[in-house]
């Protein structure tokens, strides 16, 4: 820190140990860097974006676990049937003082209302989903004293013991009704988020998202849509589609197959359509009721149309990782990986006199993508979603377009 002999000061932040002198309100100091990282322009301002973007996916998550994970998870049961989630704060001369996220501070006559301490929550609404209906246990089949038979002829019958009576010569036998296999029904969430924003700048952003799912046996398939809209300063910056439907099947408690069929279609990027097909294996590295990770490979058949790119067929190794962790009750983090490459280049192409023209130098075609996702399950079937997204691909003519990372989040509906 550099300060004057007046309360001006100005902060540097050190990130190389040379020296270089400069002059700061006509006296002469010792700054620990060189002077052209000092005087480089551009710097402030890449600082400033960066914290601006941190401090607001800090002040997001703060107001999703401000709303779904209270300090003290009770419940508060009232006389007229009614339930509130929250926190118990203390009970003092016959009187409940409770605090609800949503309806503020309450206090109750102990008479009217009952605390439970521990609000037991299904594995199924961590994500918004409703709760799978619990399945009554089969009745055992009741022995009457008169089928009852001993074990060994001439032996004394146990007391309290029954033994099936053995069916007669003769006598038809009864068939054995098979266990019917379970069927697996579709859980589906369907998520909208929207930003506006005016004054400096205009800007508008729209976010719709739809996932599906099911297990049935060994079978786990997942289908998935998204569409992202983003103007700013009334200049679209964001205009995507993209879908993709997964089939899993467990060849074993932790070996999988997959396929992937995926699809996008983006006008900022300049890809017409994008066709891609996945096979391959996955292994599950750890997998707990709390924690699940699974990573694996593959080869992915891609097809794209795109502007000032070699448009046709390519095939490129892949690898994924995914991993979900359940923090608690109420709250789940699902984090994915991605990573595809081809040996093969492509060919970019620029418009000169009206036609296209390969140049020189070939491009890698390669792509990384990150997501995470952390999820608050408000009521059974509503709840709010904070993400971030990162995807690099370098076949993407424009530069500027090549990566492309966001922020968002939205509420989530289940059904």
């Amino acid at each position: 820190m550099l300060a004057t002999a007046s309360t001006t000061r100005v902060f540097v932040s050190v990130f190389r140990t040379s020296n270089c002198r400069i002059q700061l309100l006509g006296k002469t100091v010792n700054a620990p860097r060189t002077c052209s990282d000092v005087l480089r322009p551009g710097v402030a301002l890449r600082r400033f974006r960066i914290g601006r973007l941190t401090g607001m996916f800090a002040a997001l998550l703060a107001s999703v676990l401000s709303v779904v994970s209270p300090s003290n998870a009770a419940e508060l049961h009232l006389r007229n049937g009614d339930r509130v989630t929250g926190e118990l704060i203390n009970r003092v001369d016959g009187k409940i003082h409770f605090r609800s996220p949503l309806l503020g501070d309450l206090v109750v006559s102990e008479t009217d209302a009952a605390i439970i301490e521990s609000v037991d929550v299904p594995v199924e609404s961590l994500t918004g989903l409703p709760p799978a209906k619990a399945k009554p246990k089969p009745t055992p089949p009741k022995t009457t004293p008169d089928q009852a038979a001993p074990a060994v002829a001439g032996a004394p019958a146990v007391s309290g013991t029954t033994v099936a009576k053995a069916p007669t010569p003769g006598s038809p036998a009864k068939p054995t009704a098979a266990a019917p296999e379970k069927s697996g029904k579709w859980k589906g969430k369907l998520e909208l988020g929207f930003q506006q924003q005016s004054g400096r700048q205009d800007g508008l952003t729209t976010t719709v998202r739809a996932d599906a799912e099911r297990e049935r046996g060994r079978n786990q398939i997942k289908g998935s849509m998204r569409y992202l809209y983003g103007e700013l300063n009334d200049r679209i910056n964001t205009d995507r589609a993209d879908a993709s439907l997964r089939w899993r099947y467990q060849l074993s408690p932790r070996v999988f197959a997959q396929s992937l069929t995926s699809f996008l279609t983006d006008d900022v990027k300049q890809i017409d359509q994008n066709y891609e097909q996945n096979l391959g294996f996955g292994y599950a590295l750890l997998k707990r009721d709390r924690h699940v990770v699974n990573v694996g490979g593959g080869a992915t058949a891609q097809y794209r149309q795109a502007v000032n790119i070699d448009n046709g067929l390519a095939l490129l190794g892949e690898v994924f990782q995914d991993y979900t962790y359940k923090i608690n009750g109420r709250i789940t983090l699902i984090q994915d990986l991605l990573a595809q490459y081809s040996p093969v280049t492509k060919d970019q192409y620029i418009l000169r006199n009206g036609t296209l023209v390969a140049t020189s130098g070939d491009v890698q075609n390669y792509r990384v993508r990150f997501n995470s996702t952390l999820q608050g399950r408000v009521t059974d079937r509503i709840s709010m979603n904070l993400r971030f997204e990162y995807e690099f691909d370098n076949t993407i003519a424009d530069r500027d377009a090549k990566s492309d990372q966001r922020i968002s989040s939205s509420l989530g509906y289940a059904f």
